[in-house]
C-alpha cells in the first residue's frame, strides 16, 4: 500500500491540474462571450450601483441592429437624469440644480468598469488569478461567476457573474487587496427582447425645469492633434503595467497642449496626463482619492504631472514618480 501511495499522489495532481486548465479556459469563454454580448444584445432592465455609503438604482435601455449600438440610462433615484447615446452622440438631461448628470464611464456601455476587458483575459495571468467558480441567481437567471484576483496590491479584484446562456453580465464588483467591496453593481430585473423600437430611445426627461446638453462625435480639427513630445519617458513603472497609447492634443481648457499617455495590465487603465502650469503656484501635489478612483499629481519643472485610475493610491502615485523628462532617450 505505501508503494502505491505516490502513484496515487500524481494521479490526484494530474486531476487536479486538469480541473484548474478546465476552470481558466470556462473563464476565458466566458469573459469574451461577455465581451460580446453587453454590446451586441438586446436588453432592458433595472439595476443597482453602491459605491461606499451611496447607492442608486438605474433603468437601462440598450439596442443594436444594422445602425449601429443605442443605449438609454435613466437614474430612478436621486436627481432626475438621464443619458442617451449611440454611436454618433450623448444626450445628457438633467434637473438645473447643477447637479452631475451621469458618472461617465457609465455612459460608455452602461456596465461599470467594462472597457478594460475588451481583449478578453490575454495577458491577464502575470498578474491575476483568472478562475471561474461556483453558478448563483441574480434577477432570476442563473450565472456563473469569474474571479479575477490581482497577485499583488497594486491593482483591485474583479468578481463577475455573467449568464451563461446569453453571455450578459448580471453582477459585477471592485474589491480592495482585504477582499472588502469598493464597487458593485447587480441587476435585479432584465429581459432581452428581439427588438427595440426606436421611439424607445426618445428622451423620457422633458419639459421646464430640465437642461440638455448634446455631444457630438466628430472628427477633431488637425489643428489639434499634435506630435507628442519625445522628451517625456515613463521609468520603474509598476509591475505589469504598459504604455498602450501617446496622444498630444490641444484643449480648450487649457492654454498648452495636453500629453496624454495611456497605460494598462490587462484590466486596469490610468491615464498619465501631461501639461505646463502658467505659475509656479499653479502646481499641485499629493494623492486624492473618490471612490475606488485615485489621483495623484507631481510638479516636474514647469510642468503639472496628474495620474488618473481606479487603482490604489501606491500604484497612482509610484507611477507619477516614474515619469522623467530627458532631452535624450
Amino acid at each position: 500500500m505505501m508503494r502505491r501511495l505516490p502513484a496515487c499522489l500524481a494521479m490526484a495532481a494530474l486531476l487536479a491540474s486538469a480541473v484548474a486548465a478546465a476552470s481558466e479556459t470556462t473563464a476565458d469563454d466566458l469573459v469574451a462571450k461577455m465581451v460580446r454580448a453587453v454590446d451586441q444584445l438586446n436588453y432592458e432592465g433595472i439595476f443597482v450601483f453602491s459605491q461606499e455609503n451611496r447607492m442608486e438604482t438605474m433603468h437601462i435601455l440598450h439596442g443594436r441592429d444594422e445602425q449601429g449600438s443605442r443605449e438609454r440610462l435613466t437614474a430612478l433615484t436621486g436627481e432626475p437624469r438621464e443619458v442617451i447615446k449611440d454611436d454618433h452622440s450623448i444626450t445628457c438631461i438633467r434637473a438645473d440644480s447643477g447637479s452631475v448628470c451621469m458618472e461617465p464611464r457609465k455612459t460608455l456601455m452602461g456596465m461599470p468598469g467594462m472597457s478594460p476587458l475588451r481583449g478578453g483575459t490575454e495577458g491577464l495571468r502575470d498578474n491575476y488569478r483568472v478562475n471561474a467558480g461556483a453558478s448563483y441567481r441574480i434577477a432570476g437567471l442563473s450565472c456563473r461567476e469569474v474571479a479575477i484576483l490581482p497577485r499583488d496590491e497594486l491593482r483591485y479584484g474583479h468578481r463577475l457573474c455573467i449568464h451563461e446562456d446569453s453571455g450578459m453580465l448580471l453582477k459585477a464588483q471592485l474589491q480592495g487587496h482585504d477582499g472588502g467591496v469598493l464597487e458593485q453593481f447587480m441587476f435585479t430585473h432584465i429581459e432581452f427582447p428581439e427588438s427595440v423600437e426606436e421611439e424607445r430611445f426618445q428622451p423620457t426627461l422633458e419639459g421646464e425645469g430640465f437642461t440638455v446638453q448634446r455631444l457630438e462625435k466628430r472628427d477633431r480639427p488637425e489643428r489639434e492633434v499634435l506630435e507628442p513630445a519625445p522628451h517625456w519617458h515613463l521609468r520603474d513603472l509598476p509591475r505589469g503595467f504598459d504604455v498602450t497609447a501617446v496622444r498630444k492634443r490641444a484643449m480648450d481648457a487649457n492654454p498648452h497642449p495636453v500629453q496624454h499617455m495611456v497605460l494598462s495590465d490587462g484590466m486596469a487603465t490610468v491615464s498619465v496626463f501631461i501639461s505646463r502650469a502658467e505659475r509656479p503656484e499653479d502646481l499641485l501635489v499629493g494623492v486624492t482619492r473618490s471612490g475606488a478612483l485615485h489621483a495623484a499629481a507631481r510638479p516636474v519643472g514647469d510642468y503639472q504631472i496628474t495620474v488618473l485610475g481606479e487603482v490604489p493610491a501606491a500604484t497612482v502615485r509610484l507611477i507619477a514618480e516614474s515619469v522623467v523628462h530627458e532631452e535624450s532617450p
